[in-house]
């Protein structure tokens, strides 16, 4: 099964929301910015099966290099494309836009 990985990075922890191929929501949380939380977040989602996607803000290397070892593929978000879909009210994770 085909999964798609999230990550909205943070300074000292990240919000992950894993989806499958239909869109369907299988896992959203928060989980700190180390290896071991990342793979726990993961479970059986992450492999060989799985993509990511992290937004290419502050220090977003140690992210990619921890999702490099345990997705398929890790794609970067230019930050402004990621801010006009925050703007036009269509993102699917839990968090407000700020007035």
């Amino acid at each position: 099964m085909r999964t798609y990985f999230g990550v909205d990075y943070h300074k000292k922890y990240s919000h992950g929301t894993i989806m499958d191929e239909k869109g369907k929501i299988l896992k959203q949380g928060r989980f700190s910015n180390n290896q071991e939380s990342v793979e726990q977040f993961l479970d059986v989602y992450g492999g060989a099966d799985c993509l990511s996607v992290l937004e290419a803000t502050r220090n977003w290397t140690v992210m990619h290099d921890i999702l490099e070892g345990l997705t398929s593929d890790v794609t970067l978000a230019h930050p402004l494309k990621v801010k006009a879909i925050a703007e036009a009210k269509i993102k699917t994770d839990k968090c407000s836009p700020s007035a």
